[in-house]
């Protein structure tokens, strides 16, 4: 019960901080002068959306997973992805949230699989004597 509530209050307070670090950072990378001859929408999935959504989700999602050491990773996907819908609703009303939310979906689901891949083989496990009896 402990490491189910750990990883949704992990999911959830990640979720609630990505959202709002998002959307200003949505902004100021769409004010990034595309340069000619890109397509748009190339420019929006790399940019705008890349660095600007699917990153701090990456980075902050992966973050909060390493800080708690949650048990399970898909549990706090899903609180992550819960609080990041609720919040944007919120913040936005979900008009034109919809690029956004795939981003950091996106993002979070890649944070979820790193942190499961690398958690299961001790990668992030501490050995201070390195096997010494």
């Amino acid at each position: 019960m402990t490491d189910s509530l750990k990883s949704i209050l992990a999911g959830a307070i990640s979720g609630i901080i990505t959202s709002y670090l998002a959307v200003p950072a949505i902004g100021a990378t769409a004010a990034i002068a595309m340069p000619s001859g890109w397509p748009v929408a190339l420019w929006s999935a790399l940019v705008v959306f890349g660095i600007g959504a699917f990153l701090p989700a990456l980075v902050i999602q992966f973050a909060a997973l390493l800080i708690t050491r949650a048990a399970n990773a898909f549990v706090a996907l899903a609180s992550f992805c819960i609080a990041a819908i609720s919040t944007i609703a919120v913040l936005s009303g979900l008009t034109y949230a919809g690029s956004a939310l795939a981003a950091i979906v996106i993002g979070a689901i890649a944070a979820a699989a790193t942190f499961s891949a690398l958690w299961s083989n001790n990668s992030f496990k501490l050995t201070p004597f390195h096997g010494a009896a």
